[in-house]
């Protein structure tokens, strides 16, 4: 019986006094228009997310160790630890961090160099996908220590793979702590990388951890542990737990938390965003209504016959409340696929048309993603918005007699 419902339903849907006179085609569009809105709005938020959650853990590694003194300690027995207390570390490496300028053709610039064991760098960091030009390859012999080095910086320095470029790092004099001297680093680009973030872009230089500690002149002294999990999405609770471990000596911080007020904002945004744009399925929804409204006054002959025959109040709400399900069905249909028309448009515009602003957003570009979860709120939200705009026409249609429908004919 439910078969034969939806088949009536589906024919009384698809005649020309239904889906394609009136004010019906409009009112789809109406929806197809807002389901659109829905998709490409999830798409960038959740793009913007696991943009910036990308790059942080391609860059800086799942969590960093740092320690709080300069007190020299074995870095194996500190990874031993850290494996004892985490059996899903996948590797580490020993990192430090150095505050220097770049000089170079009488330009100057204020770059952070980040110095990882070139041996592991490749097993914690994940660089080869943020290519830009020349390699991340950093174990070929050379004379002059290689670099990697953010685009934005590259761009402002006229830099390319193979140019040997200096920075000057200030180091206090042993026995004058408040003079400096200066020293000076020569380094050559092995490549040219999108770090992800605005600010990596602009300022941001990976190096060996050797070139860097002799930069520094500290020796064999280094910054902390970058740790690489089997899921960087567990960063955070190893993080809390290698806290407790270790204890005061190191401080620890995993991807998230030096981004923690961005990531908080898109938690808090995305329902928002989500529920003002929905009220564009809602108003079209009940244009939906307005139109069923209009179909069950039009179809007067075909409920009384449909009565006559021995379908019930029941059945008649049933079959005007499949067509407002239909209706909705082919709105997420089509608004799925204008939005991922909509999708690919902004990827386009943001390349070629500058549309996000690294200086705003802190990233300047972002990989649209559209996650099942949303697109399964999508779907519900629409459906059920489409079913409860129907029932007031559905209960209008059920209520008609044989005798009034066939006396109005």
């Amino acid at each position: 019986m439910n078969n034969s419902l939806a088949w009536i339903s589906w024919r009384l849907l698809m005649s020309r006094k239904t889906l394609f006179g009136g004010s019906a085609p409009l009112s789809l569009l109406g929806l197809i228009l807002g389901v659109a809105a829905l998709v490409a709005s999830m798409a960038v938020m959740s793009g913007f997310e696991s943009t910036l959650k990308m790059a942080m853990a391609d860059v800086t590694g799942h969590v960093q160790v740092v320690k709080r003194s300069r007190v020299p300690d074995d870095w194996r027995e500190l990874e031993g630890r850290i494996r004892q207390a985490e059996p899903s570390l996948v590797t580490s490496s020993r990192f430090v961090f150095i505050e220097a300028v770049l000089a170079r053709e009488g330009k100057i610039s204020g770059v952070l160099l980040q110095g990882v064991d070139p041996d592991r760098i490749n097993q914690v960091l994940n660089l080869k996908g943020r290519v830009v030009t020349g390699s991340e390859d950093m174990a070929e012999p050379t004379d002059v220590p290689w670099a990697l080095i953010g685009k934005g910086l590259a761009n402002r320095m006229n830099l390319k793979p193979g140019d040997n470029f200096r920075v000057v790092v200030p180091i206090a004099e042993s026995s004058n702590p408040s003079s400096f001297k200066r020293q000076v680093g020569e380094f050559r680009v092995r490549g040219v990388l999108d770090l992800g973030k605005y600010e990596w872009n602009e300022r941001f230089i990976i190096t060996s951890l050797p070139a860097a500690q002799t930069l520094a002149e500290i020796g064999d002294r280094y910054s902390g542990l970058i740790l690489k999990f089997q899921d960087v999405d567990y960063a955070r609770k190893a993080s809390f737990n290698l806290t407790s471990v270790l204890g005061s000596p190191y401080w620890v911080r995993d991807w998230r938390e030096s981004n923690e007020n961005l990531f908080e904002a898109v938690m808090v945004e995305r329902p928002g965003i989500f529920f003002v744009i929905s009220v564009i399925v809602f108003v079209a929804a009940f244009n939906i209504s307005s139109t069923l409204f209009v179909n069950v006054v039009q179809r007067f002959k075909d409920i009384a016959i449909l009565k006559t025959v021995g379908l019930s109040r029941k059945d008649i709400i049933k079959i005007f409340t499949i067509q407002g399900l239909f209706l909705g069905m082919i709105g997420i249909v089509g608004g799925f696929i204008v939005g991922l028309i909509l999708c690919v448009l902004f990827s386009w515009a943001q390349s070629h048309l500058g549309l996000i602003s690294g200086e705003v957003y802190r990233i300047d570009g972002i990989q649209v993603n559209v996650r099942l979860i949303d697109s399964i709120a999508i779907i519900i939200t629409t459906l059920v918005i489409c079913f409860i705009a129907t029932l007031a026409p559905a209960r209008r249609g059920g209520q008609l007699s044989p005798m009034e429908g066939l006396r109005n004919e």
